[in-house]
């Protein structure tokens, strides 16, 4: 059995651990795939869901995003800044489109966008069922450069363009 002060000691040094590994993002976004621009880091992870539905639906991509600004500026992406492109199995090329609002992300802060909701992308023309497997690309556009996350159904691969 410890006393009350070791318990407290021990205790604190936990909480400073704990704390310590939150700000250096250990098991955080900081293990995903990521593009940094202008000193804002664009984190992305495999998508949540892809839905394709019956015969000749929309494909969604909605993947876990994130943005980190350690910048002194406010990041904002208008939703064309975010586009995409669908390839089938059969190469057949969709584009995608962002179907939420403008993202905003704060000086010095993170955002994290991890539900349809809050962050999707939508085939622009019907997509046959039979063609639902396939490839995603994502482009994030910032500061005339471009942040991209290739999906080919297991893994992202980020770059930049």
């Amino acid at each position: 059995m410890i006393d009350r002060r070791t318990f407290l000691k021990l205790s604190a040094g936990a909480l400073v651990l704990t704390a310590a590994g939150a700000l250096t993002g250990c098991g955080g976004m900081n293990d995903r795939p990521k593009v940094t621009i202008d000193g804002v880091v664009f984190m992305c992870e495999a998508p949540s869901m892809t839905v394709t539905g019956g015969s000749d639906h929309a494909v969604r991509y909605c993947p876990l995003f994130a943005i980190q600004n350690d910048t002194g500026e406010r990041v904002i992406l208008k939703p064309e800044d975010i586009t995409g492109t669908f390839t089938d199995m059969e190469n057949n090329v969709y584009p995608l489109k962002f179907i939420r609002n403008e993202l905003t992300v704060e000086p010095h802060s993170y955002q994290e966008y991890g539900s349809s909701l809050k962050f999707c992308l939508e085939s622009e023309n019907r997509v046959p069922a039979k063609y639902s497997d396939g490839t995603f690309i994502m482009r994030v556009a910032y500061h005339n450069q471009t942040a991209v996350f290739r999906y080919d159904g297991k893994t992202i691969t980020p770059s930049k363009e």
